[in-house]
């Protein structure tokens, strides 16, 4: 399931649903980027890390587990 996939079912999410699944892709995006470029411990690896983690639980509480895991999946 990719970002086109997130734009295009707009019915099938609430606005926040869609939201924390675009804020995932993003952060997915980042977090390969500072991993690629920043040594471990860098303070801003650690915060990607962090958002990323929190978004991850925000996913679940509002019901798009399988979703995410999903956007986790295809990266």
């Amino acid at each position: 399931m990719g970002r086109s996939t997130l734009l295009t079912r707009g019915p099938g999410y609430d606005d926040l649903q869609a939201l924390f699944l675009m804020r995932l892709v993003r952060l997915m995006k980042l977090r390969t980027e500072a991993r690629r470029n920043l040594p471990t411990g860098n303070h801003r690896r650690e915060l990607i890390e962090s958002a990323f983690r929190s978004t991850m639980d925000d996913c679940v509480r509002l019901g798009v587990e399988a979703e995410a895991n999903a956007l986790l999946e295809s990266d």
